[in-house]
């Protein structure tokens, strides 16, 4: 599992900088669905509970299941417009307000602080979404929606 990590860091990494014309890197799922990031936004690519998660800016993260392959490409080969796929988003609203979106009706979403707390919990509606208000304590936090975790940071 760490070397499938490391390694699929490492090509990012080195890509990242090379000279080389790759400027995608291209996920296909098992059911054939394809989703490209443009490499030069340098998203931070990390390989969790069988999911590769994507955080593409400080607003933005992407949480791709039944992964099939990954490929580093020229030429942007998603086969749907990846704003609106079911890929779990993490969207910040403002500096209080964490939004979910593409959520599975009525999960279960909870802010726990990094001592185990629960600061905040609600469920996504029926059209997948929910917002979360973050404490006015700054802090590191876990945001958990069904069974995946994202960390937040509190400045």
């Amino acid at each position: 599992m760490r070397k499938f990590i490391i390694t699929v860091l490492g090509l990012v990494c080195g890509l990242l900088y090379s000279n080389a014309a790759v400027k995608y890197m291209t996920i296909e799922k098992k059911d054939g669905a394809k989703y490209s990031f443009l490499l030069k936004e340098k998203p931070v690519i990390t390989y969790q509970n069988g999911n590769i998660v994507i955080n593409g800016n400080e607003k933005t993260s992407y949480s791709i299941e039944e992964v099939k392959n990954y490929h580093f490409t020229e030429d942007n080969q998603s086969a749907v417009d990846v704003t609106n796929a079911q890929i779990l988003r993490i969207v910040s609203i403002s500096e209080d307000v964490i939004r979910v979106e593409n959520a599975l009706t009525n999960t279960s979403i909870k802010l726990v602080s990094i001592n185990g707390t629960i600061v905040g919990q609600t469920k996504v509606d029926d059209e997948g979404a929910a917002n979360v208000t973050l404490p006015n304590q700054k802090g590191v936090y876990v945001l958990c929606v069904g069974n995946q975790s994202f960390k937040i940071i509190r400045k």
